[in-house]
């Protein structure tokens, strides 16, 4: 793998990482995790198997810095913030267009000697993370899906408040997206984690809605965690955990 500056790359180059070529000797070390590009971090084992975290937006990447800090021996954790070509509009959803532009991830879905990369996908992060391994079925080896109906958050601040006075909002409705996708759900085929808050608000379905709809995986496990959401700093030995047999399982499978 090669780590290198996104600017004036190719679309395919997403978040500024390219597989490396056949033959091609991995240029990354491990250590600490590396920024390579906008709220994209890339930690561990470059010759390790992938684990692709996506969340909601590039300011939410240092949330997740902690647990960059200790990858697991024999993996490579990338975390990039949900891929976001146009505004979602409830327009679209209406359509049964989910909006969700799962592309983006298909050039860091690379098998590490034969080894599928796992997705986890957190809060509006996980309908990106389901469409890609509904497009992408032979490249995806599980998924690990945080907070799957959560709400997104607005954090206050003062960097956030300029950038809402000068950027369009981007309307984001992770149930909606779901809703849209519930068709397509039953042909997911790899195991699935769920791991979100005990306390889910009412009008929520929370994990419910897609244990009813994901039918076809091969195995599916739900975690919860006290509390109404799940935090990477407060929650980290639940997520470390629910990971760890995660990536237990698709071994079990061959994957």
């Amino acid at each position: 793998m090669t780590i290198h500056s996104s600017a004036g790359r190719p679309a395919g180059a997403a978040f500024g990482i390219v597989p490396s070529s056949p033959g091609e000797a991995p240029t990354a070390r491990c250590g600490a995790s590396r920024e390579v590009g906008s709220g994209c971090l890339v930690a561990g084992d470059p010759a390790g198997r992938r684990i692709i975290l996506v969340h909601a937006a590039s300011s939410e990447s240092r949330a997740w810095t902690r647990l960059l800090r200790a990858v697991p021996a024999g993996q490579e954790w990338v975390a990039v913030p949900r891929p976001d070509p146009a505004p979602v509009n409830s327009a679209s959803l209406l359509r049964g267009d989910p909006g969700v532009p799962a592309a983006a991830l298909r050039p860091l879905l690379t098998l590490r000697r034969s080894r599928k990369p796992l997705l986890i996908g957190c809060g509006s992060g996980v309908p990106v993370a389901l469409r890609a391994v509904v497009d992408f079925p032979e490249l995806v080896g599980g998924l690990l899906l945080i907070d799957p109906m959560a709400e997104e958050t607005a954090r206050p601040g003062v960097l956030r408040r300029i950038a809402a006075r000068i950027l369009p909002p981007v309307a984001r409705d992770s149930a909606a997206e779901l809703r849209a996708m519930a068709p397509a759900l039953d042909a997911v085929r790899v195991p699935v984690t769920l791991v979100q808050g005990k306390d889910v608000p009412d009008g929520l379905p929370g994990a419910s809605f897609l244990e009813q709809r994901l039918t076809g995986c091969r195995t599916l496990t739900v975690v919860t965690v006290p509390g109404q959401q799940v935090l990477p700093a407060k929650h980290e030995a639940a997520i470390r955990g629910a990971l760890a047999a995660l990536v237990a399982s698709v071994e079990r499978g061959g994957a």
